[in-house]
């Protein structure tokens, strides 16, 4: 006996099994039958799906010593016939999948012909065997022949079904369904939005839970707006726009929002959101297997968010993350062919979307000029201000067991952002369940510094300029009154210093000093932290951090400030003249307190100095002063102190705090003897300067 395939029915488990049994044998047979897909299923030997015939009723033929073709041919006949095929049987109308499909048609606007296709797609996306038999039509399926098979299988005509596919037509419109132009077997040439079918054969006591699959109501906000203090003047406007729009049901109302990832774009969202007092929905970024979902398939549950939602009594905000694979456009994938086709039907879609959206974004490389141009506000969101990140801190840490000071300490990060924050109190809550005795602050820092250091970024905050030996104003041997230069800013609260002199003078840690005398945080930058070996980007990067700072209210303090102030008589790259520009245009317009430290004074640009409020010469320590800070030091190590240590010091030249501070470090490898050890590093410090390699080759 000829042996058949065992491949299961799992259809008569199925709960459309039952329902829809007449109509999908009917459409099986046409299939089969009117279309001629048996002419590749009914081999002269066997047939090469044995579950088509199961489904029929047809299993006896199987079952025979030979198979026989004729007779199978025959049989599908006959059924057809005596189904009477030309009295279509109807879709039945009283199943919660056709409960669904009407709702649905009835606030998108989908006429009888439209849900006839969608009901006949859904169907065939869950009954195996249907879908065994639309295959069996084979490949090289245009638009026009789908046209035709959908027209037999629904008995309507067949203009009707190409009006439905068309474009401009509610199906396609809508993200229901798409035409795409590289799969031609009839389920690929026409896709139903991935994730819909399932949801529409079970009753939801919410409609738009239909769509979980597609987007769903974003979670509530944890901050408020009194938290984004550095956004005062965008969230102003963009509340009074966001509330007229609504009110007046405006469409293309778009908003960007870019950044570093984890910096609290959602977040933000969520808080503007309920400021406004709307509902805010986010495009779904993953399936219900959890798999990524891909791009055309996000533009469509996009699509389809905006028509169901703007049938919503109180209208809703959308949220679309995560956009840099959605616009990529022309690179590659299956929109590579028809890159500027694809570029217009996202602008049309940016300036026709009916429910007000926010577009969140880690950067804009992926964005083409033209759709920046159409988004109506765009904000750069970084990792928040100082003060900022003392709330989250202290939100995600509540009721674990962190000090004050501790918080006060790492709020100084910069880069520390929510949702680093966030994960690592997840951290440590659980691991604290395990091991109570778990020290929290140092396992928070192991698990906040080991995130960040894998992201390129610094472990501690950047802006600790910590002094060892205690930061005074009256050890700084400066060219003018520095305690009047700190009450003049304690005054007017804004100023530009060129602070100048050897290295270890004391200019850097000045900033610090002045931060924390103003109680104002204090921004560090160096000249790595800007240059790149990007043409423009350094120049971007000043931008952003005299920006920062602004927001802060921080004082801003630029380290190694020579390098983007040099003189532009000498330079030989059109980028060095444009870095010096862009820094000059940022001064002048900057309004804080902007510090630049540089030890190479002479090669300044004329420019440049003019800018400057005041220039601050820092030099090497008087005698007396450097006595002050060698008492310091020496109580500090506890050692003994004579007369002739004073005259041995005072032969030092070329003496700085910083050479002090060095010493002390240098302690903690090499236990301090004595007041004479104490001089003798001390010199040795002096001896390894410029100035000193001078007197020794003199000698």
């Amino acid at each position: 006996m000829r042996r058949t395939k065992n491949r299961g029915h799992s259809n008569e488990f199925h709960p459309i099994y039952s329902d829809y049994r007449k109509i999908v044998h009917c459409w099986m047979l046409q299939l089969l039958v009117s279309l001629g897909g048996h002419k590749g299923m009914i081999l002269e030997r066997h047939c090469s799906e044995d579950e088509v015939l199961h489904e029929l009723g047809l299993s006896h033929l199987l079952e025979a010593e030979e198979f026989n073709a004729n007779a199978a041919r025959q049989a599908l006949q006959k059924m057809h016939s005596e189904l009477g095929i030309s009295q279509m049987a109807a879709i039945p109308k009283d199943t919660q999948l056709a409960k669904n499909i009407a709702w649905l048609g009835e606030i998108i606007g989908l006429n009888g012909t439209e849900q006839a296709i969608l009901h006949f797609h859904v169907i065939a996306s869950r009954h195996l065997i249907l879908r065994t038999c639309l295959l069996s039509l084979g490949q090289g399926i245009d638009l026009l022949y789908a046209a035709n098979i959908l027209s037999l299988m629904l008995d309507v005509d067949e203009a009707e079904v190409e009006l439905a596919l068309k474009p401009g037509a509610a199906l396609i419109r809508t993200g229901l369904i798409s035409i795409p132009s590289k799969l031609d077997d009839l389920m690929d040439k026409i896709c139903l939005l991935p994730g819909l079918a399932d949801n529409l054969f079970t009753a939801q006591d919410d409609p738009y839970r239909l769509f979980r699959d597609n987007f769903t109501p974003a979670g509530a906000a944890r901050l408020t707006i009194q938290d984004y203090p550095h956004l005062t003047e965008d969230i102003a406007i963009l509340k009074s726009y966001l509330s007229e729009a609504l009110r007046n049901k405006r469409a293309g109302v778009n908003v960007l929002i870019y950044g570093t990832p984890g910096s609290g774009k959602t977040e933000f969202v969520k808080t503007l959101a309920r400021e406004v007092g709307r509902p805010l929905f986010e495009i779904a970024t993953e399936d219900a297997d959890g798999d990524p979902i891909q791009r055309a398939n996000r533009f469509r549950s996009f699509r389809l968010s905006q028509h169901i939602l703007a049938t919503n009594g109180t209208l809703p905000l959308v949220l679309f993350d995560e956009v840099e694979d959605v616009f990529r456009i022309g690179k590659d994938g299956d929109d590579a062919d028809n890159a500027s086709g694809m570029k217009g039907w996202i602008n049309k879609l940016l300036e026709e979307n009916q429910i007000p959206s926010f577009w969140l974004s880690n950067n804009l490389d992926c964005l083409d000029n033209a759709f920046i141009r159409r988004f109506d506000y765009v904000i750069e969101l970084n990792t928040p201000p100082r003060s900022v990140r003392s709330k989250i801190l202290d939100q995600y840490l509540d009721g674990i067991d962190v000090s004050t000071s501790w918080k006060r300490s790492m709020a100084e990060h910069e880069y520390l952002n929510p949702a680093v924050i966030e994960r690592a109190a997840k951290v440590i809550e659980i691991a604290k369940i395990q091991h109570p005795e778990l020290h929290t602050e140092k396992a928070l820092e192991r698990v906040l510094g080991n995130t960040l250091e894998a992201l390129g970024l610094s472990r501690s905050p950047g802006n600790a300029l910590q002094s060892v030996t205690g930061y005074r104003l009256e050890i700084l041997n400066t060219d003018c009154n520095i305690q009047d230069v700190c009450d003049g800013l304690h005054e007017h609260g804004e100023g530009r210093l060129c602070l100048y002199g050897p290295p270890g003078t004391g200019k850097s840690a000045f900033g610090r000093y002045l931060a924390e005398s103003l109680d104002r945080p204090l921004m560090l930058r160096r000249a790595s932290d800007i240059l790149s070996p990007y043409l423009g980007v350094a120049e971007k990067n000043m931008a952003s951090m005299f920006r920062e700072a602004r927001e802060e209210n921080a004082i801003l303090l630029l380290d190694e400030a020579d390098t983007f102030l040099r003189d532009r008589n000498g330079a030989t790259r059109s980028w060095e003249v444009s870095q010096v520009n862009e820094m000059l245009t940022q001064m002048e317009s900057f309004e804080g307190i902007f510090i630049a430290s540089t030890n190479l004074m002479d090669s300044l640009d004329a420019a440049a100095l003019r800018r400057f409020d005041m220039k601050v010469k820092f030099d090497f320590l008087k005698p007396e002063q450097a006595w002050q800070i060698f008492l310091d030091t020496a109580a500090k190590f506890k050692l003994e102190v004579s007369d002739e240590d004073r005259v041995k010091l005072s032969r030092l030249q070329w003496l700085t705090p910083g050479d002090f501070a060095n010493v002390v470090r240098q302690s903690r490898l090499r236990k301090m003897q004595s007041a004479q050890d104490l001089i003798d590093r001390l010199q040795a410090e002096c001896q390894v300067k410029p100035e000193g390699m001078k007197r020794k080759i003199g000698f």
